[in-house]
């Protein structure tokens, strides 16, 4: 196999298993890669209309079904790169035996195979900061960098309409709180919107408040008497499975921070918010990657309908090579009204 042929490297990356994110796993489902350079989904905002009365023997009234919009949304284009030069092969790498004798052409493989899982890495944390963003603000807004990210194109926005936001009167880390009936508030809105509430991500603040709060704690340490006695449980990437509520609803908190377009580090869940909601509430689906693997007369371009394509192009000049990983993916709602997003403290 020739690890510097992109087919082989396809495959390679195709066994590599993807990067935990939970907001992505949680809440959002992948979907396969789309031939068109645009995704076409279906929108609507959940309602519950009533039936007519009607006077009898006068016949019925006609309902009119559940309205949608058929929207179009383009793809992100997410391109990390990594470059080889000669001098990062003259010497040992990272890890590497301080008395090794690897060569500089297996160091050179090594250093790809590296820098394809890092790349790959990097593309799954730009895929849970669309999820984020899509989840607490219902929009999707990014910024498109040139000039090998040295300038930013204007900001890009798909804004969803999303209406679900809840502040209780009174903040949760406060005296008089009243947690259970914030919660079945929070629960009516995600269900007036035909959605439904199967578990609450929390940063770790709030589950410090409502830990303090005796009456919440009352009823969900009986829930966790009724359901075998479940304990926190610490699973890795911060988040903490805390347990079930008294209306079954899996709590988890969720802790780490990640670094910003604004090169800034920033927290996961920010503070005071959680967010209610279901599995595959929002969708992930990925355009083609079409890009050109020869220079000169061979030149042309190869469209490959993969989720992450990689690139190798060689510079005789600069006596470097240069090792880019593509994907296209975009995030978009079921409904737009299935979850909520609550601010309490």
């Amino acid at each position: 196999m020739d690890l510097y042929d992109v087919r082989s490297q396809l495959k390679a990356i195709e066994l590599m298993p993807r990067e935990c994110s939970v907001l992505a796993d949680f809440f959002c489902k992948e979907e396969s890669v789309q031939e068109k350079d645009k995704a076409i989904y279906d929108f609507r905002k959940g309602t519950k209309p009533m039936a007519p009365t009607v006077h009898p023997g006068t016949g019925g009234v006609i309902m009119e079904r559940t309205g949608y919009e058929t929207r179009e949304i383009g793809f992100c284009t997410i391109a990390p790169e990594r470059l080889i030069e000669d001098q990062n092969l003259a010497g040992r790498m990272f890890g590497e035996a301080v008395m090794g004798a690897m060569t500089p052409e297996q160091r050179e493989k090594k250093m790809l195979a590296k820098d394809l899982a890092e790349m790959r890495q990097a593309i799954q944390r730009r895929r849970e900061w669309m999820v984020r963003q899509v989840l607490l603000t219902g929009k999707l807004n990014i910024f498109e960098y040139t000039n090998e990210g040295r300038s930013a194109n204007a900001t890009m926005v798909a804004d969803y309409s999303f209406t679900n936001f809840f502040t209780p009167d009174t903040a949760w880390n406060q005296a008089g709180a009243d947690i259970l009936s914030d919660m079945e508030a929070i629960y009516d809105l995600v269900y007036d919107g035909l959605g439904e509430v199967e578990k609450i991500v929390m940063a770790p603040d709030v589950w410090a408040a409502m830990r303090n709060n005796e009456s919440f704690m009352k009823h969900f340490d009986r829930a966790k008497e009724d359901v075998g006695n479940f304990k926190q449980k610490y699973r890795g990437s911060g988040l903490r499975y805390l347990g079930i509520n008294a209306d079954g609803v899996e709590l988890f908190s969720l802790s780490g921070t990640f670094t910003d377009d604004d090169n800034l580090k920033k927290p996961i869940m920010p503070a005071g918010t959680l967010i209610a909601g279901a599995s595959d509430i929002l969708r992930m689906p990925y355009g083609p990657v079409t890009q050109v693997e020869e220079e000169g007369s061979n030149a042309k371009h190869k469209t490959y309908i993969k989720k992450e394509v990689p690139l190798r192009h060689g510079s005789i000049d600069g006596n470097s090579i240069k090792n880019r990983l593509t994907s296209r993916p975009t995030v978009i709602p079921f409904n737009v009204d299935a979850w909520a997003v609550a601010k309490v403290k």
